[in-house]
C-alpha cells in the first residue's frame, strides 16, 4: 500500500500499517508553540502542510531526523520538494527496507528471522518488517536491534513498579519510545547497554541529553557515542577490542560495521572473542558449570550477557591467572641439567677467567659439592652477568667428579678444599674469612643470573646505610617463582612469597623491606656478617641460617632488601642429594631458630590463609595506599597523567607503600608500567574496575588509605568501597580532582554562546560524591576556590611539578610553530584547539604573513580517533607520537595553546616553558596559569582568531620579545613548579589523612 503520507495519515486506523501514525497529543506536547488554537485536524493538517518539511516526526514512532541523517539522498529529494518529509518517503518507498528509528534495524530484523521477507510479509498484509515487529514482533521476543531486548525491558519496567498494564496494550517498543519523550527515568533495555554507567562515563552525553541534543544515553549511544568510540559498559573496551583483533578494526574502516561493538554484540560474544584484556570468555565458560549450563538452557543468549547479568553479580571467575608455561617441573629441571651438561665443552678450550686487576668490590662465596656441570654453568652466568673485578671464592667439600680438578677450568679465584663434606654453613664460614671486598654475595651453584643482576643488588645495597641484604626475584626452572622474598612467621615457619606464582605478577615487582632472602642470592655489607659472626653453627650443616643472619640484622638495626630487578634463575634441590633430606633438616633447624628468636617471633604474625599481604613487607604498616586512576598513569600519555605519575611518585617519596589500579585496566606494556611508577609502587596492571571488588575481598582492611584521580572514577567506585565495607570514616578517601568538569563545561558552553551555565550548580552535582572524601585537591587556587565554595572538606592545591630545562638553539636558528597534545577522545579539547587552528587562526595567519611557518603536532592519539582530516593541509604537519620531544622544542621558534575550553592548567605549557620555548595561548589558559600575559606569556587581548594569529606573527618575527618571554617564563617555572614545595603539599595531605 504506497501511499503518500497524506492520504495515508488520514485513513482509519484499522487500514493503516502500525507506524503510520499521527499522534496529536504527542504532537502538541512537542510542539506547544504550534498547537495553541489547533484541534487535532488541524494538527494533522499542519503537520502535512509544514511540520514535515520542518523536520517534525509525527510520533514517536518514527524518527524524522535519523531517517534523513542515514539516507542524505532522500534528504536532498525532501529539500528539493520530491516528498513532504523523510515520512512521506517512507510510507511510500523506503517501509520495504529502510530502517525508521535509530532503534529498529530492518536489515537485522530480516537476516535474522526467516519469515520476515518481503514477500511474506505482502501475503500476511504486513506493510514492511516495522509494521510486523510493532504489531507483534515485539511481544514475541524478536529481535529488532541488539540493544533492545523486549523480556528484559518488561523485567527492568515491573522491577520498578511502573504500570506493566500500560505496557502490555502498547508492547514493550512502543512503551519504551513513549517513555523516551516523558520524565520517567532511563531504564536499561537489553544486557548490552548499561545506560546510568554510560551516561556517567561519559561528560559530553550527559551535555548532549542536558541540552536536548539527545533524548538518553542509549539515544545517544546509538547516533553519537559509537561512532565516537565511547564504550556502552564497562565490560567492554571499544579502544582494546580494535587494537586486539585486526580484522574486525578493518571492518569497521571498511564500514562493514559501526564499532567494534556492532560486530561484537551481533557475532563476537558468540565467538568468545574478549571484549576487555580481563574478560576471557572462553575462560569463562569453561571454568563455570553455571555458565555452561545456562547457555545450554537457553536461559542467556551469550556468555558475555551471562558475565553482565549474572556473573558479575555472583562472583563467578571470568579471567584466568597469569599464565606460566605449563611445563612440568621435572621436566624442566632435567632441561635445565641437561643444558648444563650440554655447555661443559665449551670450557675445554675457554677458560673462565675472575682473576681482578684492580681491588674488588665483590667477594662471591660459592660452595661447591659434585655437581661439576651445574657448577660451571653458574660460574659462567656470573662472569657474564658481572664484568667487573670481583673475589671468587670456592669451598669444594671432598668432591670426586670433576670439581676436584675446577682450578684446570677457572682462573683468579681461591679454591680452598675440605677433606669431607662439612656441611654448607661451616664451609661459607671459611670462605668468609677470605673475602676481601666491602660487599659479599652468598651464591648457589645451580643457579644462573638474570640480566643486570648483581649490578642491580650492589646498586640498591649502596643506596642506604641501613641496608644490611639484598634479595632477589628467584624463579625455579620451569618459570614460577620460588620466592620474591620471604615470611617469617610466629610460630618460627617460614614461606616464601609467592611461591608458584608468575614472576610477571604485580605483587613480586616492586621494591620492600622483608623478613630475609634465601641465600640461593643474598648480598650482604661484609663488615656487618663479620660483626655478626657469620652464619650461627648452631644450625650447620645447613638451612634456617640465612634466616638467622637476616634476623640478626633486623634486630640490629638493618634491613632486608627485596629487589625484583635482581632475577635468579634456580635448581631448586639441585645441589641437595634428595629432598626429603633437605625437608628433615628445615625442620630440626626451625626448632633451633624458634628457641633462639622468641622476642623476635613475638612481633610477628600468625600463620593464617590470606595473611602474606601484610606480612609480606616489614614496612609500611600503617601507611598502605591504594591509588586509583583511569590507566597506570604513564608520562607518554599526558592529559594530566604525568601529573598523576608525580602524585604517586611523591606518595611513595613519602614513605608510603602504595598500590596503583587502573581502573580501566593497562594496555600498555609491562616496561613501561614498571619503569614509569616508583620502584616501591605496586602496579597493578592485571586489575581494573571489575576486579576491585575481589582486590578489596583478597586484603580486608589492608590499604590505610585511598586516593582517586578524577572525581568520576571516585563516582564509579564509591559503590564497591561502600559493598566492600570500606567507610570513609575510617579510610580516609583523598580525591585528586585533577580538573573539575565543571569549569571545561562552563567554557564550552560559552563558546556556544550559552549564557545560562551554572558553574556554581554543575560543580556542586559535580563534586557531590566527593562529600565523603576527608580531601578534596585542585590543581589550581581558581578551582579550589569552587571547591570550597561547593562545601567540600579539606581543599588543597596540588600544582604541577615541571624544572626547567631549556633548549639550546638560538631564535635565528629556530623555524616553525609547535602543538604538543594528546587527544584522546573525539570530544577532547585538544582536537579542538587542532579544528579551529585548521579553520579559522591559520586563514587569519595567511592573511598576515606571506609564508605563515609550518605547524607541527606531536603528540599521543587514542588508536579509535582518525586525524587524517588534518592530512594534506598545507602549513600543518602530523608527526605522532615521538620517542623524545626534547628535539622538536629546541628545533621549533614558536609554541601555539589555541584551546577553548579546558578544566584544571595545561601541562604543555609547563613543559614547553621548561624548555625555554615561548607560548602564544588563550587567555583562557593565562587565567588557569595565573600567569602575567605579556610577561610570562603570550596572549591575545581577546578570545578569537585573529588576534590570536596576530600574537603569532608579532612574537615570531620579534626575537627580543621572544627572549624575555622565554626567561621570564623560566624564572616563574622555576620559582612555582618546583619538585619540593609539590611533595611537601602531598606529604601534608597524608600527614593529616593519617593523625
Amino acid at each position: 500500500m504506497p501511499q503518500p503520507a497524506h492520504l495515508l495519515l488520514r485513513l482509519p486506523a484499522e487500514q493503516r500499517p502500525a507506524w503510520a501514525l499521527f499522534d496529536p497529543v504527542w504532537y502538541a506536547l512537542r510542539h506547544p508553540d504550534i498547537a495553541a488554537g489547533r484541534d487535532e485536524a488541524a494538527l494533522l493538517e499542519y503537520y502535512l502542510a509544514v511540520g514535515g518539511r520542518l523536520g517534525h516526526s509525527p510520533s514517536p514512532l518514527f524518527d524524522e531526523g535519523f531517517y534523513r541523517a542515514s539516507n542524505p539522498d532522500i534528504a536532498a529529494l525532501v529539500a528539493e520538494g520530491g516528498y513532504a518529509s523523510g515520512f512521506d518517503h517512507f510510507c511510500q518507498y523506503g517501509h520495504r527496507g529502510l530502517s525508521p528509528h535509530w532503534l529498529f534495524d530492518d536489515t537485522l530484523y530480516g537476516d535474522l528471522h526467516a519469515d520476515m521477507s518481503l514477500e511474506n510479509l505482502d501475503r500476511h498484509r504486513c506493510f514492511g518488517r516495522y509494521d510486523h515487529w510493532l504489531k507483534s514482533g515485539q511481544r514475541e521476543q524478536r529481535i529488532c536491534h541488539f540493544l533492545f531486548d523486549s523480556a528484559f525491558y518488561r523485567r527492568e519496567v515491573e522491577a520498578a513498579g511502573e504500570g506493566a498494564a500500560r505496557l502490555e496494550s502498547m508492547g514493550p517498543f512502543v512503551h519504551y519510545l513513549y517513555a523516551l519523550w516523558d520524565d520517567t527515568p532511563e531504564r536499561a533495555t537489553s544486557p548490552y547497554f548499561d545506560p546510568a554507567w554510560y551516561a556517567a562515563m561519559h561528560e559530553s552525553a550527559r551535555d548532549d541529553i542536558a541540552e536536548g541534543r539527545a533524548r538518553n544515553a542509549l539515544h545517544h549511544y546509538i547516533t553519537r557515542g559509537e561512532a565516537a568510540g565511547f564504550d556502552p559498559v564497562p565490560e567492554f573496551s571499544e579502544r582494546y577490542h580494535l587494537d586486539t583483533y585486526d580484522d574486525i578494526a578493518a571492518a569497521v574502516e571498511a564500514g562493514v560495521f559501526r564499532s567494534g561493538y556492532h560486530h561484537f554484540v551481533r557475532y563476537g560474544t558468540l565467538e568468545l572473542r574478549r571484549p576487555r584484556a580481563d574478560i576471557d570468555l572462553i575462560y569463562y565458560r569453561d571454568t563455570n558449570p553455571r555458565v555452561r549450563n545456562d547457555l545450554a538452557a537457553g536461559a542467556v543468549r551469550d556468555a558475555f550477557a551471562h558475565l553482565r547479568t549474572i556473573g558479575l553479580r555472583e562472583g563467578l571467575d571470568h579471567c584466568p591467572p597469569e599464565r606460566v608455561p605449563d611445563l612440568p617441573e621435572r621436566a624442566a629441571r632435567q632441561l635445565f641439567e641437561l643444558r648444563a651438561r650440554n655447555q661443559s665443552a665449551l670450557f675445554a678450550r675457554q677458560r673462565i677467567d675472575f682473576a681482578p686487576s684492580a681491588p674488588p668490590a665483590l667477594s662471591v662465596i660459592m660452595v661447591l659439592h659434585e655437581k661439576f656441570e651445574l657448577t660451571m654453568q653458574a660460574l659462567a652466568s656470573l662472569r657474564a652477568n658481572f664484568p667487573g673485578d670481583l673475589d671468587l671464592i670456592l669451598i669444594d667439600n671432598g668432591s670426586t667428579d670433576a670439581t676436584a680438578r675446577i682450578e684446570t677450568y677457572v682462573r683468579g679465584a681461591t679454591i680452598l678444599r675440605e677433606p669431607g663434606n662439612p656441611g654448607f654453613l661451616l664451609a661459607c664460614n671459611r670462605g668468609l674469612r677470605e673475602v676481601r671486598a666491602p660487599a659479599v654475595l652468598y651464591l648457589n651453584n645451580d643457579v644462573e643470573l638474570g640480566f643486570g643482576a648483581i649490578a642491580a643488588a650492589l646498586r640498591r645495597l649502596a643506596s642506604a646505610p641501613d641496608i644490611g641484604a639484598v634479595g632477589g626475584k628467584v624463579i625455579r626452572t620451569h618459570g614460577r617463582l620460588q620466592e620474591a622474598g620471604s615470611i617469617v612467621w610466629a610460630d618460627g615457619s617460614t614461606q616464601g612469597y609467592l611461591r608458584d606464582a608468575s614472576p610477571l605478577a604485580p605483587e613480586a615487582n616492586f621494591v620492600r623491606d622483608v623478613d630475609f632472602c634465601s641465600g640461593v642470592f643474598l648480598l650482604c655489607r661484609t663488615d656487618l656478617v663479620r660483626r655478626l659472626g657469620g652464619f650461627d653453627e648452631a644450625f650447620r650443616p645447613a638451612y634456617y641460617e640465612e634466616v638467622d643472619l637476616c634476623v640478626r640484622m633486623i634486630e640490629a638495626g638493618f634491613r632486608v632488601i627485596y629487589d625484583p630487578d635482581v632475577t635468579i634463575h634456580h635448581l631448586e634441590y639441585g645441589s641437595s642429594s634428595n629432598a626429603e633430606a633437605a625437608m628433615q633438616q628445615m625442620r630440626r633447624n626451625r626448632r633451633v631458630f624458634v628457641r633462639k628468636h622468641k622476642a623476635f617471633l613475638h612481633f610477628q604474625q600468625a600463620p593464617a590463609p590470606g595473611g602474606e599481604i601484610r606480612a609480606r613487607a616489614r614496612n609500611g604498616a600503617g601507611r598502605r595506599l591504594l591509588f586509583l586512576e583511569d590507566t597506570v598513569p604513564l608520562r607518554r600519555l599526558g592529559s594530566g597523567f604525568v601529573r598523576a605519575n608525580d602524585v604517586v611518585h611523591a606518595i611513595a617519596d613519602a614513605g608510603w607503600q602504595v598500590s596503583v589500579l587502573p581502573v580501566n585496566g593497562a594496555r600498555h606494556d609491562l616496561m613501561s608500567q614498571f619503569g614509569d611508577l616508583p620502584e616501591t609502587a605496586e602496579v597493578l596492571h592485571d586489575r581494573s574496575i571489575m576486579t576491585l571488588p575481589a582486590l578489596l575481598a583478597e586484603r580486608p582492611g589492608f590499604y590505610d588509605a585511598v586516593w582517586i584521580s578524577r572525581t568520576h572514577n571516585l563516582m564509579r567506585t564509591a559503590p564497591i568501597f561502600e559493598a566492600a565495607g570500606i567507610d570513609p570514616a575510617t579510610t580516609p578517601f583523598v580525591v585528586d580532582t585533577e580538573a573539575v568538569a565543571a569549569t571545561r563545561e562552563a567554557e564550552a558552553a560559552a563558546l556556544r554562546g550559552e549564557a545560562a551555565f551554572d558553574l556554581a550548580a554543575a560543580v556542586a552535582a559535580e563534586m557531590r560524591p566527593a562529600m565523603v572524601c576527608r580531601h578534596v585537591t585542585a590543581v589550581n587556587e581558581a578551582e579550589a576556590a569552587l571547591l570550597r565554595a561547593a562545601g567540600l572538606p579539606g581543599v588543597a592545591v596540588l600544582g604541577t611539578i615541571r624544572a626547567p630545562d631549556p633548549t639550546p638553539r638560538p631564535f635565528a636558528a629556530r623555524a616553525g610553530l609547535l602543538f604538543v597534545a594528546s587527544i584522546h577522545r573525539e570530544d577532547s579539547p585538544n582536537l579542538d584547539s587542532l579544528r579551529w587552528y585548521r579553520d579559522e587562526i591559520l586563514p587569519a595567519l595567511r592573511r598576515i604573513m606571506d609564508e605563515p611557518p609550518t605547524l607541527s603536532f606531536v603528540g599521543y592519539t587514542a588508536p579509535d580517533l582518525d586525524l587524517a582530516e588534518f592530512r594534506g593541509i598545507p602549513g600543518i604537519e602530523l608527526r605522532g607520537t615521538v620517542a623524545e620531544l626534547r628535539p622538536a622544542y629546541d628545533e621549533h621558534r614558536l609554541f601555539i595553546a589555541p584551546t577553548r575550553f579546558a578544566a584544571g592548567t595545561p601541562y604543555k605549557v609547563y613543559e614547553t616553558a621548561s624548555f625555554g620555548l615561548p607560548c602564544v595561548a588563550t587567555p583562557l589558559l593565562c587565567r588557569q596559569l595565573g600567569w602575567t600575559p605579556g610577561k610570562d606569556i603570550a596572549t591575545p587581548a581577546t578570545a578569537d582568531a585573529a588576534a590570536f594569529a596576530a600574537e603569532i606573527a608579532s612574537l615570531y618575527r620579534d626575537e627580543t620579545r621572544w627572549t624575555a618571554l622565554r626567561d621570564s617564563a623560566l624564572r616563574r617555572l622555576a620559582a612555582e613548579n618546583g619538585r619540593a614545595p609539590f611533595e611537601a603539599t602531598v606529604r601534608r595531605i597524608l600527614d593529616a589523612i593519617s593523625a
